[in-house]
């Protein structure tokens, strides 16, 4: 019988004790080898029921309810873990295939880096053909939310679990639900072509900085309201940085520097108002644009068209200019909405890009480090927050044991 899988990673509040790993790590790291494993959430286990049936397995992460975030697919298949009556002996024959296969990352046993290695299972298959996507793609089954989502694959029949990390798909239980999963699989817009994921080289080890910083400890990184008070605090500063910055990334020419920035007025996030322009910029990092379609233009009525409506009144003797920042990996479509074409994407990259740039010029200002952490972990194309975490402490166990060594 057919199997897909889906397994949700990244889930629950283990990762915020510092010193736990998430095991689904290793899905997105070769070993030293040069091999992809597969570690099934929560457990290691499947069900002996797809035992040598698994066609494929879809990472994911939770978005929202009904949501899912498509991170990569596995497919070429071999099974390492089959279910025995006793726990004990599936402990053993994986401690046997790590030693036998010789499975290190960093130059360190998989089984020796995690501290319950001979407790607990590591590896649920091999893979030999693991693809990340190339674009946000996404899985829906609730179809009035496919407006939100640009790549979406609608799901016509069984739900997401709310419980487990892993559902089966069985192509005789759930046809429709097959049929868009290999149209997904089999569609080469959404995967890189090649195997992006990479080995843990010593080299890295040594040097790795995690770009975790002050918001991350405070549970804070995501706050829309604590990045934009970064942001109007940090373009605040050095006002002929920011002049270049209007210039070179938001692309206006001769800004002038006597600027004001207010926040959240009427609402918005970042107000900057000289004596001739006027710059607009809604924030949003995770959240998406919420609204009601109109039934006479079939767009979206947003917060957006209201700022532009406010602007166009209050403003309409200077030059508007629409702006919303965004992380790369929120990918936000401006076509759905009304006065969408009045407003530009800006992505957390292209201002991390120029800040880092022009750090020399902002040395002596206060939390600009801070800034620029927090900016960083948005730059990605893919929300990568929660798998950074893992990395840093799969890195610190590696360098602790590599330690011992010596």
């Amino acid at each position: 019988m057919n199997t897909i899988i889906l397994n949700r990673m990244y889930a629950g509040s283990y990762l915020d004790e510092d010193e736990n790993i998430g095991h689904e790590v290793i899905n997105l790291f070769r070993d030293d080898n040069g091999s992809n494993y597969i570690y099934i959430n929560p457990y290691g286990d499947i069900n002996a029921k797809s035992n040598d049936s698994v066609e494929a397995i879809l990472l994911v992460k939770h978005v929202e309810k009904g949501v899912l975030e498509v991170v990569a697919k596995a497919e070429d298949l071999q099974q390492v873990y089959y279910k025995k009556n006793n726990f004990d002996e599936e402990i053993k024959d994986q401690i046997e295939y790590i030693k036998e296969h010789h499975i290190t990352y960093g130059n360190v046993l998989l089984s020796d880096i995690y501290q319950k290695g001979n407790t607990e299972l590591l590896i649920t298959f091999k893979t030999n053909k693991l693809r990340t996507v190339k674009k946000p793609v996404f899985l829906i089954e609730d179809e009035s939310k496919r407006y939100k989502y640009e790549n979406h694959y609608f799901l016509p029949e069984k739900h997401f679990s709310t419980q487990s990390l892993k559902m089966y798909y069985f192509e005789n239980e759930f046809p429709q639900d097959y049929d868009v999963f290999r149209k997904l699989l089999n569609d080469s817009t959404m995967w890189n072509k090649e195997n992006t994921t990479r080995k843990i080289d010593l080299d890295e080890i040594y040097t790795y900085e995690s770009h975790e910083g002050f918001l991350s400890v405070i549970k804070k990184e995501d706050d829309e309201l604590v990045i934009s008070n970064l942001f109007s605090y940090i373009f605040n500063h050095k006002k002929d940085v920011f002049r270049d910055f209007v210039k070179e990334v938001l692309g206006i020419n001769d800004f002038k520097i006597n600027y004001n920035i207010a926040r959240e007025k009427d609402n918005i996030d970042l107000l900057i108002e000289n004596e001739d322009s006027v710059i607009i910029i809604e924030n949003k990092i995770k959240s998406k644009i919420n609204g009601v379609k109109s039934e006479s233009s079939g767009k979206i009525e947003s917060q957006l068209s209201k700022y532009v409506e406010k602007a166009y009144e209050e403003y309409r003797h200077k030059k508007l200019n629409f702006y919303i920042f965004a992380p790369d990996y929120n990918q936000i479509n401006l076509d759905i909405y009304e006065c969408g074409d009045e407003y530009k994407i800006i992505n957390y990259s292209k201002i991390y890009d120029f800040y880092f740039k022009n750090a020399g010029r902002m040395l002596n200002i206060k939390y600009f480090k801070e800034f620029l952490d927090a900016i960083y972990i948005h730059t990605m194309t893919t929300d990568n927050t929660n798998f950074e975490k893992m990395k840093k402490q799969f890195i610190n166990n590696i360098l602790e044991l590599k330690k011992e060594e010596i």
